[in-house]
């Protein structure tokens, strides 16, 4: 009897430990495994697609929709494709479509470009494309997702300035464009477009970058930041053309990026934090290291991708990364992921108290979690389909997407 008693107290005591480690709630992510489209809803995963190259999965404000890009092989020109996850259904949106398409924050409705021509699509009017504005660079749906932000250079010139303007939706009628400011380009500066943009999370500041020519651009992009009153314009730093590389705090005025110009990612990257609207910056890299990744866990609190500064020729052989948290209070910076001596963690994402991540040897990949308030990492999904990589910067959300929810 006494060993009965022993075994079930045994079970009850680590039992809710071992149970941390597994992703709790209706946690979701489309993915990519050998170029094909999976969806993974809490511990059974789904295969969408058969056929074709698909890249850039992302889900719609609600869950039930999945937009994606697909061509019939890795190189082809990509059209855009949506999911209904719900019906199982797939529908054919464009052709040509570049990777900054973007869903509504409040309605289903996607936003995507053509060369430099802005749509909208409604899911509940699938086949009516709405055309919203012509000649654009770039654009982001409004926080309230009911307009958007946009923009264009006023003349074909590279040292020409860009104007950005508001568009607001109307359900019956032409949408309204509107001036919202312009950015002055020097004569001797070259800044071919922007990137999308990001508001606070008070919705007081706008970060985005300022991107040369294509060429430029590999090496050096400029983070700005633009108060929403549109009063106050601040060119900040340089760092690479990574959109995952620049996010706000949850609640507060607090921008982190990685900055630093030249394309290896292995070489002069350090997570910044800037302060609004004071525009201080603190720099919280240890020289020796380099970090390329981040997110945030709370105001005070980052987790970053970091491993030692490398100039090996052999640019396979460089020190892949692990994880570590940075405290912006004191400081105090905590190994988080020891990965073996072939693999690196990568894109680190919280979700619900979850803390996702990818591990890669370069050959191969799998999404890691845990939960963030004890590290006890255990495989989410195996095998999923590399990012494209460019000088050791990995772009992981081209063949990963997680659910945020509402």
């Amino acid at each position: 009897m006494k060993k009965v008693l022993l075994l079930i107290f045994m079970i009850l005591f680590f039992l809710p430990i071992a149970a941390s480690a597994e992703p709790k709630e209706n946690l979701k992510a489309a993915f990519v495994r050998n170029d094909h489209l999976w969806l993974k809803i809490k511990d059974k995963e789904f295969k969408i697609t058969d056929t074709g190259y698909i890249r850039y999965p992302k889900w719609s404000y609600d869950g039930s929709w999945v937009a994606y890009l697909k061509g019939a092989k890795e190189g082809d020109v990509m059209n855009l494709w949506l999911y209904n996850n719900k019906s199982n259904r797939h529908f054919k949106v464009k052709d040509n479509v570049n990777d900054n398409f973007q869903w509504s924050h409040s309605e289903n409705k996607i936003g995507f470009q053509v060369v430099k021509n802005l749509f909208i699509l409604d899911t509940s009017q699938l086949g009516l494309f709405i055309p919203i504005a012509k000649n654009i660079e770039n654009f982001s749906w409004q926080p309230t997702g009911s307009s958007m932000l946009v923009s264009t250079k006023k003349s074909p010139r590279l040292d020409s300035d860009i104007i950005l303007s508001k568009i607001i939706l109307r359900k019956k009628e032409k949408p309204v464009i509107n001036h919202f400011y312009t950015i002055k380009i020097g004569e001797n500066e070259i800044f071919a477009s922007t990137s999308e943009f990001k508001w606070s999370n008070d919705k007081k500041w706008i970060s985005f970058q300022l991107i040369p020519t294509a060429s430029l651009s590999a090496d050096g992009n400029t983070i700005c930041v633009l108060s929403t009153n549109g009063k106050t314009f601040q060119m900040i730093d340089e760092m690479l053309n990574e959109s995952a590389w620049f996010q706000w705090a949850p609640y507060n005025g607090l921008l982190g990026y990685v900055s630093g110009v030249g394309r290896e990612a292995t070489i002069n990257k350090g997570m910044q934090v800037l302060k609004l609207p004071s525009m201080k910056t603190v720099l919280y890299t240890p020289r020796g290291f380099v970090d390329r990744d981040l997110t945030w866990q709370n105001n005070r609190t980052i987790i970053v991708s970091r491993s030692k500064e490398d100039r090996s020729e052999d640019m396979e052989q460089r020190e892949l990364p692990s994880l570590y948290r940075i405290s912006l209070s004191d400081n105090k910076q905590t190994p988080l992921t020891v990965p073996s001596e072939k693999d690196g963690d990568f894109r680190p994402q919280i979700v619900r108290n979850n803390l996702f991540w990818i591990r890669t040897d370069r050959k191969n990949a799998k999404v890691m979690v845990s939960p963030t308030y004890q590290m006890k990492e255990t495989i989410w999904i195996k095998d999923i389909s590399l990012g494209s990589s460019y000088y050791e910067k990995w772009s992981w959300d081209e063949v990963f997407s997680l659910y945020k929810g509402r």
